[in-house]
């Protein structure tokens, strides 16, 4: 039987407001997704949905938003494939950004829900045996999580601060 995950909205609006609060010029800093970055998305089996997202929000570099930083859509690829990184995409993880410390902050391609891995535990163990020693799932859409990184003072910029709130 398989299982059935509850999905999130994005919540688009959201992070293009988050964008405007830096005065950020989405129109003129938008740069074309690349075919190899696109089949990457279709074969990790990511929706047409979340692929139009990727393609609405693909800029000419990475963005800060006060300590979480969303990659540059076409270096999501490399980013997952690095041999670190234990192909984390595999576990429904995939990687869009990094924490100030370097823990990735990742997409759950399931539930479209955002959270953080610690880079410390992933990058130390061999294979991944217990996804939930190493992953902090926020429970918040994309748009939400960056829109509070912007906004929130006691927002987590790790995962260690994160696995705090939400404990909290």
């Amino acid at each position: 039987m398989a299982i059935k995950y509850k999905q999130m909205k994005l919540e688009k609006e959201l992070l293009e407001k988050t964008f405007r609060l830096y005065d950020f010029p989405i129109e003129q800093e938008r740069m074309k997704v690349t075919n190899k970055t696109i089949k990457f998305f279709e074969d990790i089996g990511l929706s047409g949905e979340v692929i139009n997202f990727f393609k609405d929000f693909s800029f000419k570099y990475s963005f800060d938003f006060e300590g979480n930083r969303f990659l540059n859509v076409n270096k999501i690829r490399s980013e997952n494939l690095k041999e670190v990184n234990k192909e984390i995409y595999k576990y429904n993880l995939l990687i869009i950004g990094s924490a100030m410390n370097g823990d990735p902050i990742v997409l759950n391609i399931k539930t479209l829900s955002v959270g953080y891995v610690f880079h410390d535990k992933l990058w130390e163990c061999e294979k991944i045996e217990n996804l939930k020693r190493i992953y902090i799932d926020m429970n918040i859409s994309i748009g939400e999580f960056f829109f509070r990184s912007a906004t929130d003072d006691d927002f987590p910029i790790d995962a260690y601060e994160a696995e705090d709130f939400i404990n909290d």
